[in-house]
């Protein structure tokens, strides 16, 4: 102990200023307590440090003439090391946990909060009981949406997805199409597919089909029923079946 204050040894009622004050517990135990309904404990200081050998809480300040910025390092190492801030209750919970596996953040219901968590595999976003809740989760190479038995993946390969049922309302125009002249394209006149020469077109009025071959084949009955039947063909039309009845 260097420059000794005189403390009263009723209380402590007395502190006298000192240049230096240091304490040392060689049974290794140091209690400072406050007691009463307004007690308190005050660590004033250019910088405030706890240390253990594992972790340590700096509160530092850091003045260089134009702002006064202050500044709160906590640091835990080692394999098991954990840094929690948490404001628990019956009704919500609101915590940050900081581990070498990751951080996850939680903020919701006890039983089922909304959480996010980094790891070194990527990044995860969860709301809602498990399997059931809605999910987002990305990789370096993928990006997963989901939300209960529904899924849709974004990979560098494509898009897969998955669900029970799919329902899709567009306004205006979908457009797909794909390398090679093959297009389908979908709006309020109709539905339209082509490729290459060959076009289908599903239309308010009816249903058109042009292509240099036209193919098909029922293997026990094929019937084409309409008030005005018309077939034309610039080369050749034929028309065969075991049994085959054709009227004019």
């Amino acid at each position: 102990m260097s420059g000794s204050p005189n403390l009263k040894a009723s209380g402590f009622t007395e502190i006298s200023t000192v240049k230096e004050y240091l304490v040392t517990a060689t049974d290794g135990l140091i209690d400072l307590t406050a007691q009463g309904e307004n007690s308190s404990v005050h660590l004033n200081g250019e910088s405030v440090c706890m240390d253990t050998p594992g972790s340590s809480v700096k509160v530092i300040n850091s003045d260089d003439g134009v702002d006064n910025s202050g500044g709160v390092d906590i640091s835990a190492s080692g394999a098991k090391a954990l840094i929690s801030l948490e404001t628990p209750s019956a009704e919500k919970c609101s915590q940050i946990n900081i581990s070498p596996d990751g951080i996850l953040l939680a903020y919701g219901l006890p039983t089922s909060p909304a959480t996010i968590a980094l790891t070194p595999n990527g990044l995860t976003l969860s709301v809602g009981l498990p399997v059931v809740g809605a999910m987002i989760e990305m990789k370096a190479d993928s990006i997963v949406l989901k939300v209960g038995a529904t899924q849709i993946a974004l990979t560098d390969k494509g898009i897969v997805s998955k669900a029970l049922k799919i329902e899709s309302e567009v306004l205006e125009e979908i457009s797909e199409s794909v390398v090679g002249g093959v297009k389908r394209t979908v709006n309020p006149e109709g539905h339209f597919m082509v490729a290459a020469l060959s076009e289908l077109k599903v239309e308010v009025d009816g249903i058109k089909s042009n292509a240099p071959i036209i193919s098909s084949k029922a293997d026990a009955a094929y019937e084409i029923t309409a008030t005005l039947l018309k077939l034309n063909a610039n080369a050749l039309a034929s028309l065969k079946g075991a049994l085959t009845d054709h009227n004019q």
